[in-house]
Parts: C-alpha cells; sequence; structure tokens
C-alpha cells in the first residue's frame, strides 16, 4: 500500500486566501474606526450640548434660587423644555433640596443609547457673586442620537456587504495591487479617527469594487459631516444663547465679566484708558407693575437698542440685571469724554417709548461711570466705583 501525501495547496489558492483575509480584515478595521470615530464624535458633542443648556438653565434659575421660587425656577427652565434630547431638569437649592423638576413626556426611544451617552445627570453649579446658591441637572436621552445611530449602522452594514462580494473578484489579484487602495481608505479612516476629519474622502482606486467600497464609506462620511455640521450649528446657537440675553439680545452678565477682564488686560498692556458705565432704568419697578410686564420688555429692548445707537463700534454693552445696563468705552482720553457719553446716553433714551396700548412712556436713566486705571485697577473696584456715582447721580435726579 503506498503511502499516498495530501494535495498541497496551490500558490494561487494561499494568495488568493491570503488577499481575501487581508482585505475583509482591512476594510472591516477602517469601518469600525470610522463608527467609533462617529461615535465618539457624537458623545462629545451630546456633552457639550448639555453643558450649554446647563449653562443657560443656570443663567434662567439664578434669581429664583436667590429668593427660593419655585414657580420662577419653572419659569427659569421652561425654554429648555422645548430642546431635543433633554429627558429630565432639576434644581436643587444650596442645601440640595428639590426646588423644582421637569421630566419629558416623551418616552425614551432608546434606553440603551441613554445609558451609553448619559450615564449619569450632568450637574452644574449656580453661582452668585462667586458663591454657589444651588444646582441644575439635566439628565439627556437618546432622541437626537437615535436617527444618526441607525443610519450609521446601515451604512456600515452595507460597507461589509459590499466589502465581501468585492474581495471575492479582488482576491486572485497580486498583492501590491491591494495594499495601495487599501492603504487609502485606511488613510481616510485613520484622519477620521484621530483627527476628525469628517471632510476627507476616498478618492477613486481604479478599481470598480474598492471604488464601490469608497463611495459607501464617502456616503458614512457624508452622513457624519452632515451630522457634524448641525451639532455645530446647535452648538453655536446654544453657546450665544449661554452669552446673551434673551429678550434685548444684548450681551448678558457673564459675557460682560469676560469681556471687562479682556479689557482689562489690554489697557494695562498697551497703558491705555477707558470707561466703564452702570446704567439703572429709574422707576422701572413702578413703570412695570403699572404698565404690565409685556410694556416693561418693550421699554427695555427700546433702551437697549437706543445705547447701543449712540456708543462706536469699539464700544461694548451689555444687559447685566434686570433694569441695568453697563457700557465699556474704549479708549476714552479724559473723564470729560466718559460723562460727555453718559449724557448722551440719557438724552438718548429718554425720548418717549410707545406701547402696544397706544399711551407713551418716557424712560429715564441714571448713569455712573468709573475710568481705568484712575478708579481702580479690577473689574471689582471699577464697578464698585461706578455703582456708586451712579446712586450719586439717581439721588440728584431725585432732588
Amino acid at each position: 500500500m503506498s503511502d499516498r501525501k495530501p494535495p498541497r495547496t496551490t500558490l494561487q489558492k494561499l494568495l488568493s486566501r491570503f488577499h481575501f483575509g487581508v482585505t475583509l480584515f482591512a476594510v472591516a478595521l477602517s469601518g469600525l474606526a470610522i463608527m467609533l470615530a462617529g461615535v465618539a464624535a457624537l458623545r462629545g458633542y451630546a456633552d457639550r450640548n448639555i453643558e450649554l443648556a446647563a449653562q443657560l438653565g443656570a443663567y434662567g434659575v439664578e434669581p429664583a434660587l436667590v429668593f427660593r421660587d419655585p414657580q420662577a425656577a419653572r419659569e427659569g427652565i421652561e425654554p429648555l423644555t422645548h430642546i431635543p434630547g433633554i429627558a429630565q431638569l432639576r434644581i436643587l437649592d444650596d442645601r440640595g433640596a428639590l426646588l423644582t423638576e421637569w421630566v419629558s413626556p416623551q418616552p425614551d426611544p432608546a434606553p440603551l443609547l441613554t445609558r451609553i451617552f448619559f450615564p449619569e445627570p450632568f450637574a452644574l453649579p449656580v453661582r452668585r457673586n462667586g458663591s454657589r446658591i444651588g444646582t441644575i441637572e439635566i439628565s439627556g436621552d437618546s432622541s437626537t442620537l437615535l436617527d444618526y445611530v441607525r443610519i450609521g449602522l446601515l451604512a456600515g452594514l452595507i460597507c461589509l456587504i459590499v466589502t465581501g462580494l468585492g474581495t471575492v473578484a479582488l482576491a486572485r489579484r497580486f498583492e501590491y495591487e491591494l495594499v495601495k487602495p487599501l492603504g487609502e481608505i485606511a488613510s481616510v479612516a485613520h484622519d477620521v479617527r484621530l483627527h476628525r476629519r469628517f471632510d476627507k474622502r476616498v478618492q477613486s482606486l481604479g478599481i470598480a469594487e474598492l471604488d464601490r467600497l469608497g463611495g459607501d464609506i464617502n456616503a458614512l462620511l457624508d452622513e457624519l459631516q452632515g451630522w457634524q455640521g448641525h451639532m455645530e450649528s446647535e452648538h453655536a446657537m446654544l453657546a450665544h444663547r449661554a452669552s446673551h440675553d434673551m429678550l434685548t439680545a444684548m450681551p448678558n452678565r457673564a459675557a460682560f465679566d469676560e469681556q471687562l477682564a479682556a479689557r482689562i488686560e489690554g489697557a494695562a498692556t498697551r497703558r491705555s484708558r477707558f470707561a466703564l458705565l452702570f446704567i439703572d432704568v429709574d422707576n422701572f419697578k413702578a413703570a412695570n407693575d403699572g404698565f404690565g410686564h409685556a410694556a416693561g420688555d418693550a421699554v427695555l429692548v427700546a433702551l437697549a437698542a437706543r445705547i447701543r445707537a449712540v456708543l462706536r463700534r469699539a464700544d461694548f454693552a451689555a444687559r447685566i440685571g434686570g433694569d441695568e445696563f453697563a457700557v465699556i468705552a474704549e479708549p476714552v482720553d479724559a473723564r470729560a469724554d466718559a460723562e460727555e457719553l453718559a449724557l448722551r446716553i440719557c438724552n438718548a433714551v429718554a425720548e418717549p417709548v410707545a406701547l402696544t396700548d397706544g399711551e407713551d412712556y418716557r424712560p429715564a436713566v441714571s448713569v455712573g461711570v468709573a475710568i481705568y486705571p484712575d478708579d481702580g485697577g479690577d473689574g471689582t473696584a471699577l464697578l464698585t466705583v461706578a455703582d456708586s456715582d451712579m446712586y450719586a447721580h439717581k439721588l440728584s435726579n431725585r432732588n
């Protein structure tokens, strides 16, 4: 009985199996890298949106926490209830007691995604004058993420199916004919995963099957880039809301504090001077109570527009309180320049404001002036001097 050796594999079959395995592994790894990059980007933007929403909510509920007013707290977080992707809002006072709470009436479409992307509620301390007065907690859900995850999974599945079909035909080619086009795909996946380059695209590779694969990868990248653009626009909108007053569209107190610190740093470097004007509307509470809150809001909007109209391009104006505004005028040569600007503001806002019921309201403001560095070298000192000067102006108006 003769010994028979098992049939040996041919070089063609060996290369075919090797090429098929390498190709399938590389493309699967590329698809996985793109999916991981997309999930990571989704997680980052979702967390940032929750954070910006918390900052916006903190600004809205700050007065309510000061006075421990649940109704005002509910009104403060009401704008956040219209933002998709928020499942629960909780406002806690400085002792951790619940002040108010809102829970979305819509069910969570994908609880598993919620546990992955939002395992814990985001908590942001609410501070006033440097002291913690409460906490706002926001829990997200998967409502804004589900469609993107479905599209990503579908596109990834399509890529893998096309890969399986394409590699059967490509496995007969020599190794060097596959290394270059696969390197192109891997390069795109590498840039997407490491550098979030969703604008990268797979170029034509000269091989029909891999071009189809590249088209599917490009389609997935198109979806991710479109989602990225959408999230960036939402991010910009929330960032604008977090730094601007909702009623007058002027910068708010947080933006003012940041701008004042920057102006102080710049003026100290250049050894220049600037003026800080503190503006308070006279008897606004009485007018607000007498004409109604809608009329009061109309007056504040008109005053904000008139203040901006008086200022120069380089000046900065913000609404820092209910009926309080602040202006940074730079540069100024002397205190007389700042006082002249204050007078122009007083004259500009003194024109009657037409109310919705046909009546006219003639507003008046008191303006305090502080000069950097004459009246102080930091924001607190300048605000103290300007506030004191404003009250002196208000007292002289009453007399």
